[in-house]
C-alpha cells in the first residue's frame, strides 16, 4: 500500500466481496477476499492510523469465517488474524478483543484439525502481541469449561501467556493464573494436567517471590501431583547421604569424620558398627592426650650355662667327691 487512501480504496473493494452469505457458491469468493486482506496486511497497511477503524468494518465477516465448518475458509481467516498480530504486535489488542472469542471456539471442535489450527494460531498471536488482557478468559476456560478439549487447549494457551508476557503485564493477573494452574494439575484430562505442570514449572521460575504463597494455597492433591513437600528435599538428601555412608567401611568412615573434625556418624551402619565407632571416637581424644608408656628396662639376670659348660662342671664335682672318699 502506497498510502492510507490507497489502502482504504482496496479495502472497500474486498469488503464488497465479503458481504455475502456463506454457501456452496460464495464461500470461495469469501476465501479469496480474506486472502486479499492478508496481502494488504503483509504490504504494510497496518502502519496507517486508519487501519484499525477500517478493519473493524470487516470484523463480523472475519469472525463468521473463523467459525465456519469449512476447514479451508476457517484456516484462511485464522491466518489473517496471525498476520495482523505479527505486523501490529501489541497494537493488535483492539482487534484481538473482537476476534479472540471466535478463535477460542475452534479450540473446542470435535475435529482435531480445527483444534490444532486454532491453538497454533492463538499461540502465534500471544507470542507476538502478548494480549495479557485475555488472561482471565483463558484461565476461566482452562478451569471451568465443561468441554475437556477446550480445557486442554486453554491450558496450552495459558502456558504461552506465562512464558511470553512480561512480568508487569502478567502481575495484575497472577492470582487467577495461579488458580488456573492449581485447577489444571488435578484436571480429569491427562493432557490438561501435563500442560498445567509445565506451566507451573515456568511460573515458579519467573515469579519466585510468590512460590511460597502459591504453595500455601494448593490443595493436598495438587501438592501431591506437583511433588511439593516441606521436607522432601531434606529427606531425600539425608537418605542419599546415609546410603552413601553405608557403602564405606567403618574404618574409612571414622577416618573421614576425624579428618573433618567431626565425630563418627551414628547412622552409618548397624548397632554394632555404631557402638564401635562411638567407642573409637571417644577413645581417640583421651589417647591423644596421654603420654606414650615407657617400656621398663630388663633386670640383669644370671647367665644360663650352656650344655658344654654344665657337663664340665659335673665331671669336676664328681672327681672332687672321689678324692675326698679316698683321703684318710
Amino acid at each position: 500500500c502506497d498510502s492510507a487512501s490507497d489502502f482504504e480504496a482496496k479495502f472497500r473493494t474486498l469488503l464488497t466481496k465479503l458481504d455475502v452469505v456463506e454457501g456452496e457458491e460464495t464461500w470461495g469468493q469469501i476465501d479469496t477476499a480474506l486472502k486479499g486482506l492478508i496481502s494488504l496486511v503483509q504490504a504494510g497497511a497496518t502502519k496507517f492510523e486508519t487501519f484499525v477503524p477500517t478493519m473493524k468494518q470487516a470484523i463480523k465477516h472475519i469472525n463468521s469465517a473463523i467459525i465456519s465448518e469449512r476447514t479451508r475458509l476457517s484456516g484462511t481467516a485464522l491466518t489473517l488474524m496471525e498476520e495482523m498480530a505479527k505486523q501490529m504486535e501489541t497494537r493488535f489488542t483492539p482487534i484481538c478483543d473482537m476476534v479472540f472469542p471466535s478463535a477460542m471456539k475452534t479450540c473446542g471442535r470435535a475435529n482435531k484439525v480445527f483444534v490444532t489450527r486454532g491453538v497454533n494460531s492463538l499461540t502465534t498471536v500471544i507470542t507476538y502481541s502478548h494480549i495479557p488482557e485475555q488472561t482471565p478468559r483463558i484461565c476461566d476456560a482452562a478451569s471451568t469449561d465443561p468441554n475437556k478439549t477446550v480445557r486442554a487447549s486453554a491450558a496450552k494457551l495459558l502456558m504461552s501467556i506465562v512464558s511470553c508476557c512480561t512480568v508487569p503485564e502478567l502481575t495484575p493477573h497472577l492470582a487467577i493464573v495461579e488458580g488456573a494452574i492449581a485447577s489444571g494439575v488435578v484436571d480429569a484430562n491427562p493432557d490438561a494436567r501435563t500442560t498445567a505442570r509445565q506451566s507451573y514449572e515456568i511460573y515458579i521460575k519467573r515469579f519466585g517471590n510468590r512460590v511460597e504463597q502459591f504453595h500455601a494455597g494448593l490443595s493436598a492433591t495438587a501438592r501431591k501431583y506437583l511433588k511439593i513437600g516441606a521436607t522432601t528435599g531434606n529427606a531425600a538428601t539425608g537418605q542419599t547421604g546415609a546410603a552413601a555412608a553405608q557403602r564405606l567401611p567403618l574404618r574409612d568412615r571414622i577416618s573421614a569424620q576425624r579428618a573433618n573434625g567431626k565425630p563418627a556418624a551414628a547412622t552409618a551402619g548397624g548397632p554394632a558398627d555404631t557402638q564401635q565407632a562411638g567407642a573409637l571416637s571417644a577413645a581417640a581424644p583421651a589417647a591423644a592426650g596421654r603420654p606414650k608408656p615407657v617400656r621398663p628396662m630388663a633386670r640383669n639376670a644370671p647367665l644360663v650355662a650352656s650344655k658344654d659348660s654344665a657337663g664340665a662342671a659335673a665331671l669336676s664335682l664328681s672327681g672332687e667327691a672321689k678324692a675326698l672318699e679316698s683321703a684318710p
